[in-house]
């Protein structure tokens, strides 16, 4: 976890309008809505956290309505993300997770991560700028599709909790986030080419993770 059909339909309601009764008409279909949002084809996905400071949350994230992704950072390690619309305007919040020393298929306990959280379209980010805030208690890997296949996709339970905030890259201000768990996924055979947004303030926050 996006219009030539827009003109299309237009061109069929003209022709419709000036076409001879002889002429049969064409009947269009309804387009089919848009496929619904999941983090996990098996359904166990989720999301929680608790956030205080200038976000204040308890977030409870199932896996319907949740977009997760993973991959590979350019400096190594691993980027983990969520974010679902939970404001009433529609934007999104996204909590993405760095974790340096992560390997592929590896369990782990008392591992370091980064942690950032955006406020999406409104400039508001708030990073950890650093691994050595926040702790995943223990993290597993179970592969979805492993190695030998192309496709090589696990499935990432962690959780985890942080001693200090995330604070602001433009501004003021500071979130918390006492504690997190979830599962979500990551592809190892793919590389996430942006930058770290907990090192990039320019980033406007208008992207998806």
């Amino acid at each position: 976890m996006r219009t030539p059909a827009i003109a299309f339909a237009s061109l069929l309601a003209w022709a419709g309008v000036h076409a001879s009764e002889s002429t049969p008409r064409i009947e269009t279909k309804p387009s089919s809505p848009p496929p619904a949002v999941a983090c996990l084809a098996d359904g166990k996905g989720f999301f929680r956290a608790r956030l205080q400071g200038s976000l204040k949350a308890d977030l409870d994230w199932g896996n319907a309505g949740t977009e997760c992704t993973g991959a590979l950072r350019p400096d190594g390690g691993i980027r983990l993300g969520f974010s679902r619309p939970i404001y009433a305007d529609g934007q999104r919040l996204v909590v993405l997770f760095g974790i340096a020393g992560l390997k592929e298929g590896a369990s782990a306990r008392e591992l370091p991560v980064n942690v950032t959280v955006i406020r999406q379209g409104t400039g508001e980010f708030y990073g950890t700028q650093g691994d050595d805030k926040c702790t995943l208690d223990e993290v597993h890997q179970h592969p979805i599709a492993g190695i030998p296949l192309r496709n090589r996709l696990y499935q990432v339970t962690a959780r985890g909790f942080c001693i200090q905030p995330a604070r602001s890259l433009q501004g003021e201000g500071a979130v918390l986030v006492t504690r997190f768990d979830f599962s979500g996924r990551i592809d190892f055979s793919e590389a996430d080419s942006a930058a770290d947004p907990a090192t990039s303030p320019q980033t406007d926050g208008r992207k998806a993770p």
